[in-house]
Parts: C-alpha cells; sequence; structure tokens
C-alpha cells in the first residue's frame, strides 16, 4: 500500500494512561492491538507534562516553545496580573483577545486540513479545554466537534442538532458511560455523515480515575477496562467497515502518570527567604507562581538577584529535583542561574516561559499497588490524596506516554519500535499519510519508523546535562534523533564529584 490509499486516520487518545498498566487482563484489547499493529516503546510528550499544553502540542505539531501554552496555567504579561488558563472555552478566547500574538501561535490541524479541502473531525469526552485544544477554531473552517460531557461546545449546528437527538444527549451531557458514548457518536452519526480523514477521539476518563484512586487501585483498573471496552468497539467498527484498507489508526496518550507521595507548599519556602510571591500579582507581590509537579516562577521585574534569591530558597529543600533558567548563552546548556540548566533544552522556552521552572522530586519507587515512579506536588493543583495520581513534572513516568498504531500504510504483526517518538510527532506523521504538506509551524517529525516500508531511522543519540551548585546537581536525559529532541526525564543528586558536565551516546542509557 502506498500514503495515496491511506484517505482516513483515526488518532484515539486515551488521557493519562501509562504504557506499563496495558496488559491482557485489564486492557485485551488494546494489548491485542499491540500483537498486531506497531509499537513505539519509548513514545514521549512534552514538558510541562499537563493536558492542555500536550494537546496543543499534538493537534499542532508542536512543542510549547512553539505553541505557548505552557501546560494547563501560565503567565501571559500581557494578560494581567494573573495566570493564564486553560480549562474553559473563555479562558481561550480571553487568550485570543489579550494575549501577545493570541492565544496559540501555531497553525492546528482543523485549519491546515480546511485549507487543504479534507474534513477534520474531534470528539471528546473531557473538558472544555482539551476540546478546544484538539480543535482550536475548528468551528471556524466549517471542521465538526462534539464534547459528550459539554454537548453546548458542539459544532456544525445542523451536525450537532442530529447527533443530540440521535443519541439522546442530555443538555448537561453524559457523566457515566461517556467514553462508550464518545465512540457510539463518532461512528453512528459523525462517519456516516462526513467520513472525516482526520479524526481525534479524545476519552479522558483514565486520568481522572488515576487521580483519584491512584495508579493500580481497582477505582482505576475499572476505568481501564472501560476505556478498552470502548476502544474494541471502535476497532470493531472499523474491521466492518467496507473501506476499513484505507483506514489508519493512532492509539496515543498525552501523559503518564506518576504517584503523589507528598504534598509541600512553595509559600513556605519564599516566606522563609522574606521573599513576596503569590498566584497573582497583587500590590507587594514581587513573584507569581504556578503550582503543580512543575512550578513556574515569573518575576514582576526582570532582575537576577532576587532570581537569585528564589533559587536558593528552593535548591535547598529536599523536595529539590532540578531547575532551568534561560540559556546563559545561545546554545549553552547551562542557564543564567548557577546550578541551573537551560530552558531551552527542555522545549518549553516560549517568550511566555516563567523565570526558572522548577521540577519537584521524586523516585522510582512502587506504591502500594505495586506500580512504579512517586513524586512530590506542591499544594492547590488537583484535588487528590496522597497516593493518587499526578503528571506536570519531568519524571519518566510522567514523560513516557503510550503509541500503538495498526492499519492502513502501517507496520503490521507487533514490531516494536525503539527509536524516540513523541506527541509533536502525530499531526506531521498523520499529514503526511494523507497527501497534506504541513505548515512551516509543525515542528515535529514524520514517524518514517511505523510506516509501511518506511525508511530506516537511527538509533537515538542520549544526551545527559548536568549542573551543579550549593551541593546539588540537575540532570536532564534526552534521546535525539536527527534535530529533534525527546525529553527523557530530569532529576537531582547530592553534587559530590559531580560537575557541570554533558555526555552523549548512541542507544539507550545503561540501565
Amino acid at each position: 500500500m502506498t500514503m495515496s490509499d491511506i484517505a482516513h486516520v483515526i488518532i484515539l487518545g486515551v488521557d493519562g494512561l501509562r504504557p506499563d498498566q496495558i496488559n491482557a487482563l485489564t486492557m485485551p484489547n488494546l494489548h491485542a492491538l499491540k500483537q498486531r499493529g506497531v509499537v513505539s516503546s519509548d513514545h514521549r510528550t512534552v514538558f510541562p507534562s499537563e493536558t492542555r499544553g500536550a494537546l496543543s502540542a499534538l493537534a499542532n505539531g508542536a512543542r510549547p516553545e512553539s505553541t505557548g501554552v505552557l501546560g494547563n496555567d501560565f503567565y501571559a504579561r500581557s494578560g494581567g496580573g494573573r495566570l493564564a488558563g486553560t480549562d474553559t472555552i473563555h479562558d481561550w478566547r480571553y487568550g485570543e483577545a489579550h494575549y501577545a500574538g493570541g492565544m496559540v501561535r501555531t497553525v492546528n490541524l482543523s485549519e491546515t486540513l480546511a485549507k487543504a479541502g479534507k474534513s477534520f473531525a474531534v470528539v471528546t469526552s473531557s473538558g472544555q479545554g482539551s476540546f478546544t485544544a484538539l480543535n482550536w477554531k475548528g468551528a471556524d473552517f466549517g471542521q465538526i466537534g462534539f464534547n459528550v460531557r459539554h454537548p453546548q461546545l458542539a459544532f456544525p449546528h445542523d451536525l450537532a442538532v442530529d447527533i443530540t437527538a440521535r443519541h439522546k444527549v442530555p443538555s448537561t451531557g453524559f457523566e457515566r458511560g461517556a467514553e462508550a458514548k464518545a465512540i457510539d457518536i463518532f461512528v453512528n452519526s459523525i462517519w456516516p455523515a462526513r467520513k472525516p480523514s482526520a479524526s481525534i477521539i479524545w476519552l479522558t476518563e483514565v486520568d481522572s480515575a488515576s487521580h483519584l484512586h491512584g495508579l493500580g487501585a481497582e477505582g482505576q483498573l475499572e476505568s481501564l477496562r472501560q476505556c478498552d471496552a470502548a476502544i474494541g468497539a471502535l476497532l470493531d467498527w472499523r474491521e466492518h467497515r467496507p473501506e476499513r484498507e484505507a483506514i489508519a489508526v493512532f492509539i496515543t496518550s498525552d501523559h503518564g502518570h506518576s504517584t503523589s507521595s507528598r504534598f509541600i507548599n512553595l509559600d513556605d519556602a519564599f516566606k522563609a527567604a522574606g521573599i513576596r510571591a503569590a498566584t497573582r500579582f497583587d500590590d507587594g507581590i514581587d513573584i507569581i507562581f504556578r503550582r503543580g509537579r512543575a512550578p513556574g516562577l515569573w518575576l514582576r521585574r526582570y532582575d537576577k538577584g532576587l532570581l537569585q534569591a528564589a533559587f536558593d530558597a528552593l535548591v535547598a529543600q529536599d523536595w529539590y529535583g532540578a531547575s532551568f533558567t534561560r540559556a546563559i548563552e545561545p546554545g549553552s546548556p547551562l542557564g543564567t542561574i548557577e546550578g541551573t540548566l537551560a530552558l531551552e533544552l527542555t522545549g518549553a522556552a516560549h517568550y511566555r516561559a516563567p523565570d526558572l521552572y522548577l521540577n519537584l522530586a521524586g523516585d522510582d519507587e512502587p506504591n502500594e499497588f505495586g506500580i512504579p515512579g512517586r513524586s512530590v506536588c506542591d499544594v492547590g493543583n488537583y484535588k487528590i490524596d496522597v497516593g493518587g495520581g499526578t503528571h506536570g513534572g519531568m519524571h519518566l513516568a510522567e514523560l513516557t506516554a503510550v503509541l500503538i498504531a495498526d492499519g492502513a500504510g502501517l507496520k503490521a504483526g507487533g514490531q516494536v519500535i525503539t527509536t524516540r517518538t513523541g506527541i509533536t510527532d502525530l499531526a506531521p506523521t498523520s499529514l503526511h499519510m494523507l497527501g497534506v504538506t504541513a505548515p512551516d509551524t509543525m515542528t515535529g517529525r514524520v514517524m518514517h519508523e511505523l510506516l509501511d516500508h518506511g525508511e530506516v531511522v537511527a538509533a537515538p543519540v542520549i544526551e545527559e546535562f548536568t549542573a551543579t551548585a550549593q551541593g546539588k546537581a540537575s540532570h536532564l536525559r534526552f534521546g535525539r534523533i536527527g534535530s529533534q529532541s525527546y525529553v527523557d526525564e530530569a532529576w537531582a543528586s547530592p553534587a559530590t564529584m559531580v560537575s557541570n558536565q554533558s555526555t552523549r551516546l548512541v542507544g539507550s542509557p545503561a540501565e
């Protein structure tokens, strides 16, 4: 089969799904797909490893340094004295009107496909912000969107009215069984009406259950089973379509999860150092910061002395897990503050980026259900208990995501690809398969190694950078494929016998 024979690409996303939780008992349909399709064993999301920034990266084929959507919240200096949200449609429209350059600085699949004369559909069981990130301005380009939890956001209106009536969608949306409803609406209404060239179906329930119950708890496992049943329904539908040989399916996730092992409060460290910091710029506040797994600090006015004082307050804590500031000079791996690494290494160095990013500490210990990977989290980001799932930082468990592909134009037979692939590569790969030229703003690459008869891609070059100061060392490791880099993890260690350095090797790092 050639690329010209591929007429449809479907991306089905499972929010927060870890690859190591896919097994024959809990997710039999997805496990079986791994045996007959092609799998990327080292698929990565972007940093911060949060949903709205990751979904913007997916649908725009570019990292946060290009899209300007830096996770679930960030500070846009042109937008007032509070953090910019991404949770509601109002947040996105406000950003479009008030932030320099608009809310999103890159070109979405909705616009790209419309200009190529092709249709695009997004169906989600997610919040408003995730739906909007995936299909930004889709209504303006005549594309299709339906959110089974927030049906009032749907477009076009004639199709939305038909879907609402046919599927008996309540005005308040579906809560229970929303993932199955999303698949049902796609296969029984959207496909017959438009047969979209590209589609994204996004299911959020696993992420919610991971936060609420914890990784490996029965409540989370039940969510995995229900999500797998919805995936099975989509795969069964494709198998019985007359055009099945022209349909490619990608199953992916936007991030993984670690287990929250401890909650801390940045306020305590700042107050002890006499630094006036808050989550909004009120009178007398010098630093605004975002909470979560990867706190960011923005200064009201850049002051290297104040930034140094903030770093000093953070690096002294036992929950310090690496930090990043702007590069001391172009191309340097070291940040402007001694002991920090260059923010540019993370793929998040947009002009909206904080003056300092902090990764909170983690380890590889198992939780009570035997799932490895624990992390410290700042209070106030998610309403979860200790032991609940968390993400946003640079733990390997958070940055590692799922990528399984099957169908038209793709390798088969359970092949495992061990290069590096990323969430930013899905859009350019899908466009390549559909014969559409990607816009210049798409900086991800075409994953040729997943394609049937695709060219061989060399083993990744593994690079590790270290910066030391005040008895602590910040480490960052990533894999590089050509000019593309994929962040693997970041961590901190005692600086004993460690100096500022960089190392490079081909292949996987030693265990």
